[in-house]
């Protein structure tokens, strides 16, 4: 094999095995980032492990026991959880902006966190002109607050067209801020026309106040701490004490939500782990196959465009050897014959390299006749001459395996092997276009 088709094979290989690692470490992560949670849940939803359902939200903090809890008579329902959310919006806070209810990057809101489910087929939200799909919020004192629930833009006009989870998935995820109402009364669903499909009534008005929501203390003052260490021009020394407060806020706040009945801190709940687990598990056998395929197609076209064709001589020897199937004959011209043919022939098959002198290959060049196989085994050694005793007749179907650098001009396609000896000589020249 020539010095050059050797470094383009190690050249490929570097490069697309060092594409395929980094493709099976990436690939799992972003599938557990992007596609899979949003599964979980449907999952989760559909069984009703509605826990499951609010910890891939990824709260601070929750209380396990859902404080809304509807049915509706056709089917699904709704249901809220009392949380404590932090903002995640690096981009706001690094622009010195505010993402939520004049809130920033890394500080704290009271919600009600849940979803509507099971009305896939029942909930028409989607609409590219005038959609009026939304959440009305009725709080305990009768006032009426409208929440959008339209999260994308589907032609770019500006204008939201539908719910996302809801087009992907067939759920609606539901936050209701105290920054939003003062307490929470009833909810009413209404479709992209405005017409109300759904309500469900809360046992009693939420108001944000409850054992779980006291463990988070005074949520205002820690806000504060979070926009003081934004300030600008902020010196180390005032940074690190405030850093120093929030941390020992943070620690009081789990201290208490472990202490109190049904609270818990997501990150080290049980439910938070078995759902990641669940995620991970997922994403692995999402990606596994890609990873797979992506492999075993480098390795085809590296086996077709610079191996020795090791598939296609697996495949000939597997149909022909182990299935045995026969070789399709190529119809012999009709010849007269002069000798008969029941009697032995020398033949000697040499090939002629004198234009390619830095070839030194060996070629195996075969013919077959009468479901029997005449093979000429060509070393540079003997001086690419071979030679074999064989019936007289005609062999057809010529193959030959040679370095696809190089290839035969006279080749023929029928040998014609009669009287006592012969001898053919086959010429071998240098593809115009290497393979790469």
């Amino acid at each position: 094999m020539k010095k050059s088709k050797v470094f383009a094979i190690i050249v490929y290989f570097i490069f697309t095995f060092g594409i395929g690692i980094v493709f099976s470490m990436t690939l799992p992560g972003y599938f557990a980032t992007f596609t899979v949670p949003s599964q979980v849940v449907k999952s989760a939803l559909r069984d009703e492990d509605f826990i499951t359902g609010i910890v891939l939200t990824e709260p601070v903090g929750f209380y396990r026991h859902p404080v809304l809890d509807c049915k509706f008579e056709e089917g699904g329902g709704v249901v809220l959880y009392e949380t404590v959310m932090e903002v995640y919006d690096r981009k706001s806070a690094e622009a010195g902006e505010t993402s939520v209810n004049g809130l920033t990057h890394g500080m704290l809101y009271k919600c009600y966190e849940g979803y509507v489910y099971g009305v896939e087929d029942r909930y028409d939200v989607f609409s590219k002109t005038d959609n009026k799909t939304s959440l009305r919020v009725t709080a305990a004192d009768g006032t009426e607050k409208v929440l959008p629930l339209l999260d994308y833009d589907s032609n770019g006009d500006g204008n939201n067209d539908g719910i996302s989870s809801f087009e992907q998935n067939g759920f609606v995820l539901l936050e209701i801020r105290e920054g939003d109402v003062p307490s929470v009364k009833s909810l009413a669903f209404t479709d992209r026309s405005g017409n109300t499909v759904f309500t469900a009534a809360a046992g009693q008005a939420l108001t944000f106040q409850s054992v779980f929501f006291d463990c988070f203390g005074d949520i205002a003052a820690y806000n504060q701490l979070v926009a003081d260490g934004n300030r600008a021009n902020i010196s180390d020394e005032e940074l690190n004490a405030l850093l120093g407060r929030r941390n020992d806020y943070v620690q009081e706040v789990k201290e208490k939500l472990g202490a109190t009945a049904d609270c818990a801190v997501t990150a080290s709940s049980e439910e938070y782990a078995a759902a990641a687990k669940a995620i991970r598990n997922r994403a692995n056998k999402k990606a596994t196959p890609f990873i797979i395929v992506y492999f075993v197609v480098i390795y085809i076209i590296a086996d077709f465009l610079l191996g020795s064709h090791l598939i296609i001589k697996f495949f000939q020897w597997f149909l022909f050897k182990v299935c045995k199937i026969p070789h399709k004959a190529k119809k012999a011209p009709k010849k007269e014959e002069v000798f008969g043919h029941d009697y032995f022939c020398m033949v000697t098959l040499k090939l002629d390299v004198s234009e390619i002198p830095e070839f030194n290959g060996s070629v195996e060049i075969k013919y077959s006749r009468d479901g029997e196989e005449a093979v000429f085994t060509l070393l540079k050694a003997d001086g690419y001459s071979a030679a074999l005793r064989l019936k007289a007749g005609l062999y057809v179907n010529p193959f030959i395996d040679i370095d696809r650098t190089y290839a035969p001009v006279d080749l023929p396609d029928n040998l014609e092997v009669e009287g006592y000896q012969m001898e053919q000589t086959v010429k071998i020249v240098k593809r115009e276009v290497e393979s790469i």
